[in-house]
């Protein structure tokens, strides 16, 4: 009897190591999908000095893309290089079970950055986070927020003007877990939206402020209830807050869940703010918690007019009764409503 059942025993564990085997195998050859059919964006880069002032403020303002395509000694520990035209890379990206990535020489050179780029090529990866080889960049398909052809003109103008920089930066490193969720992650096939100016005689606007908060600036990426296993399937209200909080990078006993941004009196961080005082805290009070995912040194570039925007766009939207707890605290201690 004994016999009987460690031959059973030994049959089911060699069955289960054939399952895992064929399943580790699946995902390791399937995981690279093949998405060239993804359109190239008909967009071309102007040497016009005011096209390419609006994208070098998309890049280190609105969509922070300084965060983190700097050197790495910068952007490793959240700064902003002194020169902010230096965009060489070499940020080293941690996401645990998920991989390593590694943000891309953005400067101009031919070799290592994006100088053997088309404009198409250089749009479609911004703009549908897929690579001139056709596969899934799979930050980018979800990092960079729908923006107009407008500023995606100018990012790509911007970008061509600065001076190359010859600095390879690894490929990135899929961990097991983003090659098994793989299936579930595809372009992004955001429309376009169209593009909201500042108004002409000065000011802030709520289209403006809706514009930015959706789009380059991304405020609803970071603090919105979005499900990474679903494939990043928004599981709340826009804006309501970060449905899991991530460690803090300087200290892994804590953790930093962005907040609920809408105008809720007890759940949502706006009604504490006056429209002078959000301004303040970008522009004045910036980052307060080192280990902060938050990009402060780019919003803070923000000008006023359009973080005054953003505030009066936020001010409108739903209030959103959930709680999401303080924004650093011991690893563990809330569970997100």
């Amino acid at each position: 009897m004994k016999r009987k059942v460690l031959w059973a025993v030994g049959i089911g564990f060699g069955v289960l190591s054939l399952a895992a085997g064929a399943f580790y195998l699946k995902v390791e050859l399937t995981y690279r999908r093949d998405f060239s059919s993804t359109p190239l964006p008909a967009l071309h880069a102007s040497e016009d000095p005011e096209t390419i002032a609006r994208g070098r403020y998309v890049v280190h303002a609105l969509a922070h893309c300084s965060a983190c395509h700097g050197p790495a000694e910068r952007a490793n520990e959240r700064r902003l290089a002194d020169d902010l035209d230096d965009l060489r890379g070499g940020y080293v990206m941690k996401a645990g079970p998920f991989g390593t990535f590694y943000p891309a020489n953005l400067t101009p050179d031919a070799e290592t950055g994006i100088g053997k780029l088309s404009d198409a090529e250089l749009a479609r990866v911004i703009r549908h986070g897929v690579s001139p080889g056709g596969q899934l960049d799979p930050l980018m398909s979800f990092a960079v927020g729908p923006m107009a052809d407008e500023d995606l003109v100018g990012v790509i103008s911007y970008l061509r003007s600065i001076k190359p920089v010859k600095n390879p930066t690894p490929k990135d490193e899929w961990g097991f877990v983003a090659k098994a969720l793989s299936s579930k992650f595809a372009p992004n096939m955001s429309t376009a939206p169209a593009y909201v100016p500042a108004p002409a005689n000065g000011g802030a606007s709520t289209e403006r402020g809706e514009y930015l908060a959706n789009g380059p600036a991304l405020c609803a990426g970071c603090h919105s209830p979005y499900d990474v296993a679903a494939g990043f399937e928004l599981k709340g209200a826009k804006f309501s807050g970060e449905m899991e909080a991530d460690p803090d990078p300087t200290d892994p006993a804590y953790e930093i869940a962005a907040p609920n941004l809408t105008p809720d009196p007890k759940a949502g961080v706006l009604a504490s703010y006056t429209e002078d005082a959000f301004v303040d805290r970008f522009k004045k009070g910036g980052r307060a918690v080192k280990g902060s995912k938050m990009p402060w040194e780019n919003f803070g570039r923000m000008t006023e007019d359009d973080l005054k925007s953003v505030y009066r766009y936020l001010s409108k939207v739903p209030p959103a009764p959930r709680l999401v707890g303080p924004s650093r605290r011991p690893k563990g201690s809330f569970k997100a409503g």
